[in-house]
This record gives structure tokens, C-alpha cells and sequence, in this order.
């Protein structure tokens, strides 16, 4: 009998845990590296050397509907993976899947990874992909979105472009989002043996990410440490009811709403961490369904205000 109520249709990625050997990620990362994001008869898929920090160089790949003509929103999409995995196929999936659905051109970079670049270099990493893209979108709407650790980046690349002067983002899609190094939540302490990640795993990830230094930004590595949201743009953020990581992205919907951020927040039941791996579930194709007409909603208001 499981310990927890997981959706059925969840049943395979129930089975699936991350390893805590930071050992092995060498050859997680290869074996994830032989699913390459391609075009198909949905989407075309090109691929571009970018800009990041420090001199580096980023493979960034640029997802655009094919049967669509005129100007398209931007989706800066950052990839989860405990800041130390590779952008896997449901990545790859969910990608293209954005790019066809609202549609929108999608831009999504291979940040270096945890624990051969720990913080600050992922978020700058993707602070410089946002940049890359505004210069390439000729003003049109721009969105920033992530899962997991990927949810972690979208908001520290929302704070550091408000904090440098670059234009925000119109909108932002937040998936079972990172925020909190502290790991004081409920549901933190609860939920030690979940499927894909817990709390256990969390530690290792923030061990590996950040270790025991405090940087004089810790915003950028926890955004729920930030003094203020001003100026952040509206925020979909989507929880699972089976993850360690559900209390702090509820709290950070609480947070936005307080400093006057429209928020929807969406908490999906019988899903645990890493649902959308499940990429043929009714369960995805709900919350798909949600966060596309949330995105065209909110797009719609932002021609508004202008």
C-alpha cells in the first residue's frame, strides 16, 4: 500500500527517486544528454551560441511554432534538475509544447551546472540568457518561467533584471518552484521519503548549490529572502500537495499578494515533485490547459496597460 495518495496516472514516475550520490551525476548527465531537443512537424528548433558570465559560452536553443505567422511572445524557460542535472526530455517536451500551445517563441540555455559551478553562476548564467533574449525579441512580450530549481532561476533572473534596470518580464510561470535554502516549512519537514525529491534531497541540493557560504545577495539563491517583490510582474505558481517543496511556493505566493502582485496558485492534488515527466497524463494536460489560457489572459492585460 504507498504512503501517499499519488494519482494514479503518476504511478511510473512514483517509482523514480533522485540519486543523493552527487558521485553518479557524471553519468546521469550523460545519459540524459542522448535526448536532444529536435524539430518536428509542430515546432522548429534552432540552436545558438549565447553570451553567459564570466566568458562563458552557453548552448541556447530557440523553439518556435511553425505554422504561425506575426510577432510572438518570448518564454525564457529555465530547466529544474537540482541545479545539477541536465534538461531532460519532459523538458524538451514541455518546451515545445509551450512554443506550439500559446504560442510563443521559447528560449531555454544549457546553464552550467552544480557542483562544478555552484551560485552564483547558474542564475548568472541565466540572467544573461534573459538579456540575450530581450535583445533578440524586438519588444514584443516576454514571460519567464521554470520548474524546480528552474522556478529558483526564473526568480532570481525577475530580481536581478528589476535590480540592474532591465525591462521585466510581462508575465511569470512558476512549476513546483525552488525558493528557500532555509527548509524550515512544513511540509519541508514532512515529506522526507517522497517520490523524485524530498527533503533529504533538498539538503543535498542546497549543500552542493550554495554550501555554507551566505552570499551578500541571498535573494539570488533564495528568493524568499528578498526584502521586497516590487515591480514583479504577475505570477502563476503551481505546487504538488506530495512535495517537500509545496510550503515555500505557497508562502511566496503569499508574499507576492501582500506587495500587491497578482497571483493564481494552483495546487495539484495527488501529484508528487516531477509530475510533469508524466508528459501523456490527463493530470499535465489539466494543468497545460490552466496555465496557457492564464499566460493569454495575462498577455492580453499587459496590451492593456499600454
Amino acid at each position: 500500500m504507498p504512503k501517499y495518495d499519488i494519482d494514479p496516472e503518476l504511478a511510473g514516475i512514483a517509482k523514480i527517486k533522485m540519486p543523493g550520490n552527487t558521485a553518479l551525476l557524471p553519468l546521469m548527465n550523460r545519459i540524459i544528454g542522448f535526448s536532444k531537443c529536435r524539430s518536428d512537424g509542430t515546432v522548429s528548433v534552432t540552436r545558438h551560441k549565447t553570451p553567459g558570465c564570466g566568458g562563458a559560452v552557453l548552448n541556447t536553443f530557440v523553439i518556435e511554432p511553425v505554422r504561425h505567422k506575426g510577432e510572438l511572445p518570448c518564454m525564457v524557460l529555465y530547466h529544474g534538475g537540482a541545479f545539477m542535472l541536465k534538461a531532460s526530455f519532459a523538458h524538451h517536451h514541455m518546451a515545445k509544447l509551450y512554443a506550439s500551445s500559446l504560442p510563443c517563441r521559447v528560449v531555454y540555455t544549457d546553464y552550467r551546472l552544480a557542483p562544478e559551478h555552484p551560485f552564483p553562476a547558474p542564475a548568472e548564467d541565466c540572467y544573461c540568457t534573459y538579456k540575450w533574449a530581450l535583445e533578440h525579441n524586438g519588444g514584443g512580450h516576454m514571460i519567464v518561467a521554470g520548474d524546480s530549481a528552474g522556478g529558483n532561476l526564473a526568480l532570481a533572473v525577475t530580481l536581478m533584471a528589476r535590480d540592474r534596470g532591465l525591462p521585466m518580464p510581462d508575465a511569470e510561470l512558476l512549476v513546483y518552484p525552488v525558493t528557500d535554502r532555509r527548509m524550515a516549512t512544513d511540509s519541508m519537514k514532512q515529506y522526507v521519503d517522497t517520490p523524485v525529491f524530498d527533503a533529504k534531497l533538498s539538503k543535498i541540493m542546497w549543500d552542493t548549490y550554495l554550501g555554507s557560504e551566505r552570499p551578500e545577495r541571498i535573494e539570488y539563491a533564495s528568493p524568499l529572502e528578498a526584502a521586497s517583490f516590487a515591480s514583479f510582474p504577475p505570477t502563476y505558481i503551481e505546487v504538488a500537495q506530495y512535495d517537500a517543496l509545496h510550503d515555500e511556493g505557497i508562502l511566496l505566493g503569499q508574499k507576492l499578494r501582500e506587495q500587491g502582485i497578482p497571483v493564481e496558485m494552483q495546487e495539484i492534488k495527488g501529484a508528487c515533485h516531477g509530475f510533469e515527466t508524466a508528459i501523456k497524463s490527463n493530470l499535465l494536460k489539466a494543468c497545460m490547459e490552466r496555465r496557457i489560457n492564464w499566460l493569454r489572459l495575462t498577455l492580453n492585460h499587459a496590451d492593456q496597460r499600454k
